[in-house]
């Protein structure tokens, strides 16, 4: 029972760090289509500016030239990822989608170069991200997407991605967490 509390409550503690993560990106399977969504904001403290580029909405599962964009900002100013986990697909095709809103975003791993976020001109650390996608037709196991939660990190913030529609949010599996080892301690207790 030990063993099984302290998981829990360590699982809790990595959760709730999670929880704190600046731009959360999901990509959920409804009706046919996948969809994507950003919400949040960055703190682009210390963050190294790269370079200014005009971008294309979609997915590039894999290789080096990974990549997820949406949004309908006609250019972005990408910035220099501190740290990414990888792989978060394994195709290296292209899918495209002309169905997006919202704010420019993207993060990409430029062509084996260092990974970039891709953030509307003139983005001011704080400001609000919200944007959205859909990719129609598309299926996660399809695009070759890997179900899961992967982080993309700048000097002073995080972008959490959460791929597949039984990702529990970070705030609620920290959540669920916690009452697992409430119920095993009560448990513990209702026996001595």
């Amino acid at each position: 029972m030990k063993k099984v509390l302290a998981a829990a409550l360590a699982a809790g503690m990595l959760a709730a760090a999670g929880a704190h993560a600046a731009v959360i990106m999901h990509i959920t399977e409804s009706g046919g289509n996948v969809n994507v969504t950003a919400s949040g904001s960055l703190d682009l403290t210390s963050a190294v500016y790269d370079h200014q580029q005009t971008y294309s909405t979609g997915i590039i599962p894999g290789g080096s030239n990974w990549y997820i964009a949406l949004g309908n900002t006609p250019g972005l100013d990408w910035y220099r990822l501190t740290g990414t986990t990888l792989p978060f697909g394994t195709s290296t095709n292209y899918f495209t989608s002309g169905v997006t809103s919202g704010d420019g975003f993207s993060i990409w791993g430029f062509s084996g170069g260092t990974p970039l976020v891709g953030l509307a001109g003139g983005y001011t650390s704080g400001d609000a991200i919200s944007s959205s996608m859909v990719l129609t037709g598309q299926s996660i196991s399809g695009m070759t997407l890997i179900p899961g939660t992967y982080t993309f990190t700048l000097p002073a913030d995080t972008i959490i991605l959460e791929i597949g529609n039984n990702v529990p949010e970070p705030a609620s599996l920290a959540l669920m967490l916690g009452g697992l080892a409430a119920g095993v301690t009560a448990r513990r207790k209702t026996r001595a």
